[in-house]
């Protein structure tokens, strides 16, 4: 964490170019990005977005920042871009956005105002809904000049009266280690190439377990020395990349940035509000600092240290969760049908790693399960507090103390406590649990079981999925598609730029092109009522529009049908079945997105299901579509440091 340096700087006069890069770089490499996906990297980004509000803060971060580009040599190539948000709510902005642009262009610095669209309605929560615009501003506008860190001017002070008012409101732990110095940008959610997307990396199973689904409906996983897997091991890309924002200014108090300001000759805006008491709660508690009202242990040298320490305590508890992460074992990983299988601790005398070993502590098992379940998980990552997590860990570790309630008996009174159980009574009681499905933190578990041939020790194994979706909650996702041309989209040409986001984690890419009318003439359908003669409207189709949402029982009727229709069946058996069996087996197959071409044809009102784009699968029924159709698809940002210590990436 990058708290170790917040006490060091005390000398109040301006800063030179020197302390901005030795904090820059201590922050860089302590701070890691934030689960990018990017290597950890020594080199300061070189290219750099400044957000810049004209005040004391951000003008000494955009003199310095000039400085630095100025000074560096040339075969550095850095460049610095300066964004100023017009945010058009009052009649001055657009004049002192304006000026402010024209003090960053005296200085040299390449400055855009970025002009924030309000909707027409009257827009509640105004502060709040000027945030969002003004990130997701920020964020495009990076992404448009290829920027991937923003840097904002955000100092000592503002880290001091921010962990004091959340002390004031009774935040602890994570709430009390301040502003964090890198982070991922804010409000983008879905927007590619700006929130933990817009570059990707392969990720190839280095394992070979599968699971199925036998006659007796019980799901049993086969262990990797199984033959009679003749198809290649399928790669996937990973979602990487988007805007980091990082605060280089944190170590210094604002009285640095003045000075900066003063000794430079540098203009800013003073906003006489900022220290009016009664209007805001942080304005109230900047009074009480600038006047030292405070006792001691509330004032800037003491908030400081309690950051530090807060920082502390979170790296050591995710050091201990990494250590309990190397116990466990990532035995499948496929973001095709979002799901892992996961081997936890064994429990009993066969464990080859003995549970005296395991870390004990609540916290440090429910931050763990967390991370885990974090990897297929539609939620984004810390959705879901750690307490919600604390009544299951003895499910999936077998040895912790189990802190879940335990359903009291109908004929026992309501005052009566329970016996104390002896050990062979807990172990049948925890025993009973683990063969339990469960759902946590948006993720089915499922207990499966080995082979009887398999001689394996392994007997604490689980498969993971998404939750099955409740009732009239599907994540639909239209994807208008605008066919202008008969020329085929190329990997370097796509027709259709724009990636969607669908449940939280897949990010999809689709384009089409007409099929030319000839094909359509000598094309049977699969579906005995429609038939291509009847689609000549479609030889030259207007702008069109599929769907992407999960699959659904209807659709596997549709599907038969069309599977009898063209005779698709071996030996009375459908292999889109036996597919669906193998890869994602009972309710699972349920959570995986299909492609589909709402209303059907000629009005027929029958969804027709055209592919299964994560799994590569065409079904029965595609070559009704007038169009070719071509997608790309990407999993989410997944933490690859939790991969790396169950044992499934290399260490790097």
């Amino acid at each position: 964490m990058a708290a170790s340096h917040l006490l060091r700087h005390t000398d109040p006069g301006p800063l030179t170019i020197k302390h901005f890069l030795d904090s820059f770089q201590r922050i860089w490499l302590d701070s890691r990005p934030a689960r990018t996906g990017r290597k950890p990297d020594a080199r300061l980004p070189r290219r750099l977005g400044l957000a810049i509000s004209g005040g004391a803060d951000s003008m000494a971060l955009a003199y310095l920042c000039k400085q630095w580009e100025k000074t560096s040599p040339a075969d550095t190539d850095v460049t610095v871009t300066a964004f100023v948000v017009d945010h058009q709510a009052r009649e001055e902005s657009t004049r002192e956005a304006n000026m402010v642009a024209g003090w960053l262009d005296k200085m040299g610095l390449q400055t855009q105002i970025l002009e924030l669209s309000w909707p027409e309605s009257k827009v509640s929560a105004f502060e709040t809904h000027a945030r969002r615009l003004r990130f997701q501003a920020l964020g495009q506008a990076c992404r448009a000049h290829r920027i991937e860190t923003l840097l904002m001017g955000h100092h000592q002070d503002d880290n001091v009266e921010t962990t004091l008012w959340r002390l004031c409101t009774g935040a602890k732990g994570a709430g009390l280690a301040g502003i964090p110095p890198v982070t991922r940008i804010p409000e983008c959610h879905g927007l590619f190439g700006v929130a933990e997307s817009g570059s990707s990396v392969p990720l190839k199973s280095p394992r070979d377990t599968r699971v199925r689904i036998t006659h007796a409906n019980e799901i049993q996983c086969l262990p990797p020395e199984t033959p009679g897997r003749e198809e290649e091991e399928p790669e996937y890309r990973i979602s990487t990349g988007g805007i980091s924002i990082c605060r280089p200014l944190l170590a210094f108090p604002k009285t640095n940035l003045l000075a900066t300001c003063h000794e430079n000759n540098i203009p800013y805006v003073s906003d006489p509000t900022n220290f009016d008491p009664t209007l805001t709660p942080r304005n109230a508690i900047r009074g009480l600092l600038s006047g030292k009202k405070l006792p001691r242990a509330l004032q800037p040298p003491s908030i400081l240290s309690l950051i530090q320490k807060s920082n502390a305590l979170l790296q050591s508890a995710t050091d201990d969760s990494n250590d309990l992460l190397q116990h466990c074992s990532l035995l499948a990983l496929a973001p095709s049908t979002g799901t892992v299988i996961v081997n936890f601790p064994q429990p009993g005398h066969n464990d080859p790693q003995p549970t005296t070993n395991i870390n004990p502590d609540p916290q440090i098992q429910s931050l763990t399960l967390r991370r885990i379940t974090e990897l297929i998980s539609p939620f984004p990552d810390n959705h879901f507090p750690l307490r919600s997590f604390e009544p299951f860990i003895s499910r999936v570790f077998p040895s912790s103390t189990s802190t879940e309630t335990q359903p009291r008996p109908q004929n026992q009174p309501q005052n009566q406590t329970s016996l104390p159980l002896n050990p062979t009574q807990k172990q049948q009681q925890q025993q009973q649990q683990q063969q339990q499905p469960f759902t946590l933190g948006g993720i089915m578990f499922q207990p499966l079981h080995w082979n009887q041939s398999t001689t394996t020790t392994k007997n604490n194994t689980w498969l993971l999925s998404r939750q099955p979706y409740m009732r009239n909650r599907h994540p639909i996702l239209p994807i208008p598609i605008a066919i202008s041309t008969l020329t085929p989209p190329t990997p370097t040409c796509p027709q259709n730029d724009t990636w969607h986001l669908w449940d939280n984690r897949y990010w999809f890419r689709i384009t089409a092109t007409p099929k030319p009318s000839p094909f359509l003439q000598h094309t049977h359908s699969s579906f005995p009522s429609i038939s291509p003669e009847h689609n000549s409207e479609y030889a030259s189709p207007s702008p069109i529009s599929l769907v992407i949402r999960p699959l659904q029982k209807s659709d596997l009727r549709v599907i038969r049908t069309a599977e009898r229709a063209a005779s698709d069946l071996r030996n009375g058996k459908s292999a889109l079945m036996e597919r669906l069996g193998r890869d994602a087996p009972g309710l699972v197959r349920f959570t995986v997105p299909v492609l589909v071409m709402p209303g059907g044809v000629l009005g027929s009102g029958v969804d027709v299901p055209l592919a299964l784009p994560t799994m590569d699968l065409w079904l029965p029924g595609a070559e009704l579509a007038p169009w070719e159709i071509r997608w790309e698809w990407r999993y989410k940002m997944i933490d690859q440091e939790v991969l790396e210590r169950m044992g499934w990436l290399g260490s790097s």
